[in-house]
């Protein structure tokens, strides 16, 4: 298949001519989107946009000494982000408390009186304190919402209502809460002017406005709006954004309809932001307060009880001063010491003493009391007493013997003395010993009472540390009361409103009628051109000599001219006509390329059957042979013979009866109209026609008509569905291929064109056939030539 170099550029004066071709769809398309726009621009409602600006305050709001208390009490305060600002203020919460703000529970509307709304209601009119009549609502009753109800005014101060509806929400406006959708609802009743009107699904009363026009021939109609529809139409209209990156400037931008109530809705809601955030700061507020409160009455209690708690430790452990008490047991602990070791040393020198005088050392003759330090006066008389005696004793003992009376006496006496001495003695000791007992007794209670002091001092620390910080907390909390409660009471908000509400657009910014009807002239031309575009580059088919040029390298001929399918010999019937012309041109074409007695015998096939290869083939040797030359036509599509439709002949001899039967050439030539025109049909249908074509007999019929014809044109069956084309084309001195203008498939020209490029086929040209010169840009020019022919 051939390359095309030029296959991703685009022929600007092909399209145009496409274009021109289909102008009509251009005309309609072009009528019905300006008449689409026309419609559009009178039925739609005017939105307006409206703006207005709000300062938000740093992140210290309110009053400082708020701050400073809120601060004091480890509220983390974060600051204001611009973000979360604007989410709230465009949150359905805070749209919601403005909307409960403002009178919008009623939307009126007029049919306004235009040609269009003959075909219905189109052109429609919102009215805001223009209706000619208002309704009060009763909003404890139930109301049926979002639902169209046709007013028409009658005589006698009568009204027509007219509801109708699906899916029609039954709403309470004291919980603005739906209870239920009703499937369908449609009535028509005809009430009084000025008087209630209630059933189980609505109650109002529709009151006439002063000096209004209510003639029976105006239409209105009006719609009871739920919360959430409002909040939802508002919510959709509404958009916030800073005036700039980190500005806390918010600039507030909606759209609507209707100025007045736009202008009062964004209005509204920066006053309902602003109060919100002041009520929030009061609560705040309010809160701490009240938290202080509490706080106090609190601490009043744990005061009371710390206070109380410190005296009854101190009274409990009879604690005045913690530090005299404890040198006071020390000193006591130090004498109780002293005398438990005086005690104890007098006890072991008794207990020598004693030893001695039983052991009968002789301590009691040399011992001196006083010297001793024996400080007992009994004791101390019977060592004076004893010493006398041994003195007594030691004088007798010179002079006397042993058994002198008088130193018996005096050693009765000496005895007896040592006896009281060793019973004093003993006495002494168990004397001393509870005297030690009762010593460790004391020094045990002042060491306990010395271990406590540590504890007690620590629990009288705690005790007292408690009742001090309780009370500067209260003292604090005293001082923080008084400021909270002056910060309350001068609470204010920083959010401020700098630019009240107010219209920001010139005109409506969804009908801007020049806009709209030039981009509905460029949608009716844009369609057409790519329905156009679409479907050229969907159809597949040849549509001229640059498509053919494209898809393959076989050198093209020419074009016959689309003309009646009744004329089947249009060269001969009609020689002025185009086709006649068209034919004359390829006959001069091959000529010209074919030199005298070369090149006689002429194929002609084509892809598929309805391409005209028949009326090429006929119409061709017509012309060859009007011109003067002798030719004759072979019909070798033996399976659909279809000469019978251009010439008065018949099939009892033809080519299959030579090739099979073998008749001679005189019986099988059939002469025709055309002068210099004979033919050869194709016979009796034959069994197998490859087979017949395959034998030698058709080369020497072919040898034979070569001798006594100047052309010899045969008519072959197409090459898309049997194989005689391959049989027969080693015969040909020339081919013609041809295909139907806008019929013939593309990719049906691979197998032809496969044989060419393998030098398997030679001398083939292509015809393009039934080409409309005024459906063409390649030939349209030839349109102007119309008045050449007939």
């Amino acid at each position: 298949m051939k390359k095309n170099t030029k296959e991703h550029e685009i022929d600007l004066k092909s399209w145009l001519f496409k274009f021109r071709a289909k102008w009509y769809l251009f005309v309609i398309c072009s009528l019905i989107a300006l008449a689409g726009a026309y419609v559009y621009v009178k039925s739609s409602e005017r939105i307006y946009k409206f703006s207005a600006t709000l300062l938000l305050g740093d992140q210290h709001t309110g009053s400082k000494k708020a701050q400073e208390l809120l601060n004091l009490l480890e509220v983390q305060n974060k600051g204001i982000k611009v973000e979360d600002e604007i989410g709230l203020l465009t949150s359905t919460e805070m749209i919601r408390k403005a909307m409960l703000h403002l009178d919008f529970n009623v939307s009126y509307y007029k049919v306004s009186d235009h040609w269009l709304n003959s075909i219905g209601n189109i052109v429609v009119e919102e009215q805001y304190k223009t209706a000619p009549y208002t309704i009060k609502l009763d909003t404890n009753a139930n109301q049926l919402v979002d639902v169209p109800m046709e007013v028409k005014m009658l005589p006698g101060n009568k009204y027509e209502l007219t509801v109708k509806g699906k899916d029609v929400a039954r709403y309470n406006f004291k919980n603005h809460t739906v209870l239920e959708y009703l499937p369908e609802v449609e009535f028509t009743k005809v009430l009084p002017v000025g008087q209630p009107y209630k059933d189980k699904y609505m109650s109002f009363t529709l009151l006439p406005t002063k000096d209004a026009d209510v003639s029976p021939a105006k239409k209105h109609y009006f719609t009871i709006n739920s919360l959430d529809s409002q909040v939802g139409h508002q919510q959709a209209n509404l958009t916030v954004s800073p005036i700039e990156r980190e500005a806390r400037v918010l600039w507030l931008v909606s759209q609507g309809s209707i100025p007045d109530k736009e202008i009062l809705f964004l209005n509204t809601l920066m006053n309902t932001y602003v109060a919100n955030d002041l009520q929030e700061k009061n609560n705040n507020g309010r809160k701490t307060l009240e938290f202080i409160e509490n706080e106090l009455a609190s601490l009043t209690d744990s005061l009371r009880q710390s206070k109380l708690a410190l005296s009854s430790f101190r009274s409990a452990n009879r604690i005045a001063n913690i530090d005299v008490q404890s040198n006071i047991s020390y000193e006591k602990l130090s004498q109780l010491e002293m005398e438990k070791a005086r005690i104890t040393t007098d006890k072991i020198y008794y207990q020598n003493i004693l030893e001695q005088i039983q052991n009968g050392n002789g301590i009691a003759q040399s011992v001196s009391p006083t010297v001793a330090g024996i400080q007992n006066p009994n004791l101390n008389n019977l060592f004076l007493e004893l010493s006398e005696l041994n003195k007594q004793k030691a004088g007798y003992e010179v002079n006397a013997t042993q058994k002198n009376q008088l130193l018996q006496v005096l050693e009765g006496k000496i005895a007896s003395t040592k006896s009281s001495i060793v019973a004093n003695l003993k006495n002494l000791i168990r004397s001393a010993d509870i005297s030690i007992q009762d010593v460790d007794r004391r020094m045990g209670q002042i060491e306990g009472n010395l271990a406590k002091i540590p504890e007690n001092e620590r629990r009288l620390m705690d005790l007292q540390g408690q009742m001090e910080f309780i009370n500067k907390r209260y003292d604090f909390l005293l001082e923080k009361r008084a400021e909270a409660a002056i910060s309350l009471a001068t609470n204010t908000t920083d959010k401020k409103i700098v630019d009240h509400a107010a219209l920001a657009s010139v005109g409506p910014i969804n009908v801007k009628p020049k806009m709209i009807y030039m981009l509905a002239l460029l949608i009716g031309l844009a369609i057409p051109a790519g329905f156009i575009v679409l479907m050229s580059n969907v159809d597949n088919t040849i549509q001229g000599k640059n498509d053919l040029s494209a898809i393959t390298s076989i050198p093209f001929l020419g074009v016959i001219a689309h003309g009646s399918k009744s004329d089947k010999l249009a060269v001969m019937n009609n020689p002025r006509s185009a086709i006649a012309e068209s034919f004359r041109s390829v006959r001069i074409n091959l000529q010209y390329l074919l030199s005298e007695g070369s090149f006689k015998v002429i194929g002609v096939t084509s892809s598929i059957s309805g391409e005209g290869k028949t009326f090429c083939s006929v119409n061709l040797s017509s012309e060859l042979a009007m011109s003067g030359k002798r030719v004759v036509l072979i019909e070798s599509d033996m399976r659909k013979p279809t000469f019978g439709k251009y010439f008065d002949t018949h099939n009892a001899a033809g080519l299959s009866s030579y090739l099979m039967q073998g008749l001679p050439l005189e019986e099988v030539i059939q002469q025709t109209a055309v002068e210099n025109l004979d033919i050869i049909p194709c016979g009796p249908i034959p069994e197998n026609a490859i087979r017949l074509l395959e034998l030698p007999k058709m080369r020497e019929l072919l040898d034979q008509l070569k001798e006594k014809y100047d052309y010899v044109v045969v008519d072959t069956p197409p090459i898309g569905f049997v194989s005689e084309y391959f049989i027969l084309m080693k015969h040909m001195d020339t081919n013609l291929y041809v295909v139907k203008h806008k019929y013939t498939d593309k990719t049906m020209l691979g197998q032809i064109n496969e044989l060419y490029a393998a030098k398997k086929i030679k001398n083939i040209y292509m015809v393009i056939n039934d080409l409309d010169y005024s459906n063409t840009y390649e030939y349209g020019y030839k349109k102007k030539a119309s008045y050449y022919y007939v």
